[in-house]
């Protein structure tokens, strides 16, 4: 029924629109489906025919020796209803017989008279329902199978059990064949037609699209779909022929193109400043510009090379390189070290996974420049900085100084010109030198840091301890503790150096009336976010909003007596640790002074510092002095 492509009418290019109309159109006859669908009818009816007749008649054959067996029962009774000799020689004589299981004679109350066991032993009382005189009755019974069968008489009742045999299997096969053959043929004629429908369902869309396609053949009359397939397939694939010779033109075009930006990119990656690596999946290098190879120190251009060779004296960078290309995740603004032989050198990397248009995995790129000019000018400049406070804090101890020698020489006076007061004198003297020897010590945190090794901190320790130093230096004061204070990494007396200046600044700003309130002052930990808050709340006046950032300048105080070097210690503490301290105001009046550390890793590793705060304050320092 098909048509070959020769026979097909051909289309001028003229009337190729006015053909697709015709094609769009016109309507193939779907004989294909409909044959499909009437041979699937037929068969299905002659499976559920033959399923039919074979049920009737296997049941039938059932029924035929159901009745058999019910025949017999009824002739072994009719003849002992029969009989004129002894009970119990009648009972005897049945009893012989191979498919009887026992006999038995009942009253006509059901009580049982006479039995002969054979396989069973007979029941006490009659086991099936009393017959009408004169006829017999019969039972199937299950577990075990057997037919028993009765018989009203002048004697009584006759009973008898005869042995189902196959025909027990046969009846119970009967029942389930008799519910799952007509299931089970309603299932399979739901499903072939499901599965007629999924079959046919691929076939309808292809020649739905065949038939709506333009420029296609028109088909004949007499033409079925199949042949309307063929034909219009046999069009499609040198459709397809003409569009592959044009798709290759495009290609050749394209491949040109391709080339001119790879010359272009080239010339790019040649005269880029910064340093570019090219890596392939495999980890061979495919590009490294000129300025790569100034940065790495590299005599050949590295091409075809392996990046782990190229790479070896830069242990950081080479690591980069094979994490980009075992999780193609990138590794972007990452500072690496190393020794080039010159000194040490600080390069900036960024390295990106490269995937082509299809997704597919390509290798990586590399994007480096030299830092390390920036980084000592950095330096340089974080050093004049540091030299700027240091001149500053300078100034500020030397006025302590000036102030403290001053007062130290007039009390000497005094005392030579008032011996009997020497005694007074001499305890101002002491008292001077040791405020002296206070700002002494806390100028050593500016001008003369030493290394600390970080350590796992117990801030619950810290915190104890620096309250029970306050409670006694302010016998009336009684802090108020809180909240949680977990491990931190650093040093025990430097953060508790912090904490105890905190918690005195807050005594001494707490007026006496008010150190008995049970929330006057408060010691309070709260972790969030990696970090833990130890925040102390005092009664105070409060912090005015524009003195609230000079307050941690050294010599900066708001006490008439005060040194301005507490809450600078404090803000100098935190730095070394990698933390910040806030002041913010308290409800119901007040400041709540917050120390913001980073929560502590093992014993050992403790926080990253900046290069101009790396060190700290002697463990040996003394005791916090107020601001």
């Amino acid at each position: 029924m098909s048509q070959s492509r020769a026979d097909l009418p051909a289309a001028s290019p003229g009337g190729s629109r006015r053909s697709t109309e015709r094609a769009g159109s016109a309507k193939v006859p779907h004989t294909f489906r409909r044959d499909s669908r009437l041979f699937l009818s037929i068969a299905l009816l002659l499976i559920l025919f033959l399923n039919t007749v074979t049920l009737l008649l296997f049941r039938a054959a059932v029924d035929w020796g159901s009745q058999q067996t019910e025949r017999h029962a009824a002739e072994i009774l009719r003849r002992l209803s029969l009989s004129s000799g002894e009970v119990a020689d009648s009972l005897e004589r049945v009893a012989l017989e191979p498919d009887v299981l026992f006999v038995a004679l009942y009253d006509s109350d059901g009580r049982k008279l006479r039995g002969v066991e054979r396989v069973m032993e007979p029941p006490g009382s009659l086991p099936i329902q009393k017959p009408l005189p004169g006829r017999s009755r019969t039972e199937w019974r299950t577990k075990p199978d057997l037919l028993l069968a009765a018989m009203s008489g002048s004697k009584g009742i006759f009973a008898v059990a005869l042995d189902a045999g196959t025909g027990a299997a046969l009846r119970t096969d009967a029942r389930i064949a008799s519910v799952l053959i007509p299931l089970a043929s309603a299932v399979f004629v739901v499903l072939s037609w499901l599965y007629l429908r999924s079959l046919l369902a691929p076939y309808e869309r292809l020649l739905a699209t065949a038939e709506s396609a333009p420029g296609g053949p028109v088909p004949p009359p007499d033409q079925d779909e199949r042949g309307f397939l063929i034909a219009r397939f046999e069009a499609t694939i040198a459709a397809l022929s003409d569009k592959e010779r044009e798709l290759a033109r495009l290609a050749r075009a394209e491949k040109e193109r391709a080339d001119d930006l790879e010359i272009a990119a080239r010339t790019l990656a040649r005269n880029l400043p910064t340093g570019l690596l090219s890596v392939d999946r495999d980890g061979t290098i495919v590009e490294l510009n000129e300025a790569g190879r100034e940065i790495l120190k590299s005599e050949g251009e590295g091409k075809g090379e392996s990046f782990e060779k190229l790479l070896a004296g830069a242990l950081d960078f080479r690591n980069a390189v094979a994490a980009a290309l075992a999780k193609r995740e990138a590794v972007t603004r990452k500072e690496i070290h190393w020794d080039s032989g010159d000194g040490e050198r600080v390069v900036g990397v960024t390295v990106t996974p490269a995937s082509g248009a299809d997704g597919r995995f390509l290798g990586v790129l590399a994007l480096f420049s030299d830092l390390s000019e920036v980084r000592r000018l950095e330096a340089r400049v974080a050093l004049a900085r540091h030299l700027a406070d240091l001149g500053e804090v300078s100034a500020g101890a030397a006025h302590e100084f000036r102030n403290s020698a001053a007062a130290i020489g007039g009390f000497a006076d005094l005392a030579l010109r008032h011996p009997e007061r020497a005694a007074e004198h001499l305890r101002s003297i002491r008292r001077e030198a040791e405020e002296l020897a206070r700002v002494t010590s806390d100028f050593l945190l500016f001008a003369r840091p030493q290394e600390f090794v970080p350590q796992r901190v117990s801030l619950d320790s810290v915190a104890e301890e620096s309250v029970a130093e306050t409670e006694r230096a302010f016998p009336s004061v009684a802090v108020a503790r809180s909240g949680d204070f977990p491990d931190v990494s650093g040093s025990p007396v430097l953060l508790r150096r912090a904490v105890s200046n905190l918690l005195r600044n807050a005594a001494e700003a707490t007026p006496p009336p008010r150190h008995g309130e049970p929330d006057a002052i408060t010691l309070g930990g709260v972790s969030e976010q990696g970090e833990v808050l130890v925040r102390i709340g005092d009664r105070g006046p409060g912090v005015e909003t524009s003195a609230r950032e000079k307050i941690f300048l050294p010599f900066f105080s708001t006490k008439p007596s005060g040194a301005g070097f507490g809450l600078a210690i404090v803000t100098r503490i935190a730095e070394l640790h990698g933390g910040t301290v806030e002041v913010a105001s308290r409800s119901g009046g007040g400041s709540v002074f917050t120390l913001r550390l980073p929560v502590g890793g093992p014993p050992g590793q403790g926080p990253i510092l900046d290069s101009s705060r790396r060190s700290a304050l002697d463990p040996r320092a003394e005791p916090p002095a107020s601001s």
